[in-house]
Parts: structure tokens; C-alpha cells; sequence
């Protein structure tokens, strides 16, 4: 990978953790709608999270970029971890503007969905068109799995997992680096 894309990747993942103000072990729910506010905030427009059923042997998640907002949509029945790797995965393509993978369902869902039309047959009709695009997925895949590194430790963290004070700048150094603890 160059070091230019693991800086930005760096970079990013160190915007998404100073964006998380929550407990250490916060709610799933919680961290992924902080994870989205700062996405909402880096893009300029309305960001909304989706947990909808895909179908098995698809795809597990989805970013439809519309006339005004952005969807993401994560699969319902990935364990909460998975659905962090999930939503970190599609926030890479939509900083990037790759949806390379999702090229032929995208319109279809995006015209369903701004129609406000079932969220389930959209899903089923965009993971069915999935296409590979190597080097837009393994970009994605690096940087979901880097993300979930540091970002994981909301999920799965002993409550002073972040005993230094992210307000401070030490905590945020610490929380990017994916320090579970202080360090003496």
C-alpha cells in the first residue's frame, strides 16, 4: 500500500476516534451514530445508518450516495463487531468516492429508496448486482479492519480501558494508537 493512502487512512481513523465521546464499553448503537456524525460532518450533508437483513452469500453492507444524503446500510445480523468492520468499510468508500463494487445495483437502490420503497427489496436487489473491484475492496478491507483496531475498544473495553482523559490530548493520542490502557 503507498504511504500516502496509510497516512490518509491514518489520519482518518484518528478524525473518527476524536469524534467519539463515550464510555468505555459504550453501546453499539452509540459508537456507530458517533462514527456517523463525524462522517455527516467531514461530508457536509445527512448521513443516515440502515440495519437491514442481507441475503445470505451477498453482500454485507452498502453506501448509496444520494442527491442529498448518504445511506449506509449494515448488515442486522452481524455480531456488533463485524457491523463496526461493516460500517468502517463503507465509510472508506464514501470519503474515497468508490462504490465501484456496488456499480450496477447502485441506481436501482438509489431510485428505490428515494421512492421510499421497501428497504429490504432494495437490499436484496443491490447485493444480487455486487461486483469485486480488487483494488477499491482491498483498500476498504485495510482500512476497516486498521479502524476497527482502535475502534474496537468501545465495544469490547473494560471501563478505564481510556483512563486518560480524551479531552486532553494525550487520551486522543492514545485512543488512535489503540492504547487499551495507561501507559506508566
Amino acid at each position: 500500500m503507498r504511504t500516502g493512502r496509510a497516512k490518509e487512512m491514518r489520519n482518518l481513523i484518528g478524525r473518527l476516534a476524536d469524534g467519539v465521546s463515550l464510555p468505555v464499553p459504550a453501546a453499539p448503537d452509540a459508537l456507530f451514530d458517533a462514527l456517523i456524525a463525524v462522517v455527516a460532518e467531514i461530508r457536509g450533508r445527512e448521513v443516515v445508518l440502515l440495519k437491514e437483513e442481507f441475503p445470505h452469500r451477498t453482500a454485507t453492507g452498502l453506501w448509496l450516495d444520494m442527491p442529498d444524503h448518504d445511506i449506509v446500510l449494515v448488515d442486522k445480523r452481524a455480531a456488533p463487531v463485524h457491523q463496526l468492520a461493516i460500517l468502517c468499510h463503507e465509510i472508506w468508500h464514501m470519503i474515497k468516492g468508490d462504490c465501484g463494487h456496488h456499480a450496477a445495483g447502485v441506481p436501482v437502490a438509489a431510485r428505490v429508496l428515494s421512492d421510499r420503497v421497501d428497504v429490504q427489496r432494495t437490499v436484496r436487489a443491490v447485493a444480487a448486482r455486487t461486483e469485486f473491484h480488487e483494488r477499491s475492496e482491498q483498500e476498504a478491507e485495510t482500512f476497516a479492519l486498521r479502524a476497527v483496531t482502535h475502534l474496537r475498544i468501545w465495544l469490547e473495553g473494560e471501563p478505564d480501558s481510556l483512563a486518560t482523559d480524551r479531552s486532553q490530548i494525550a487520551g486522543r493520542i492514545g485512543a488512535s494508537l489503540g492504547h487499551r490502557r495507561s501507559q506508566v
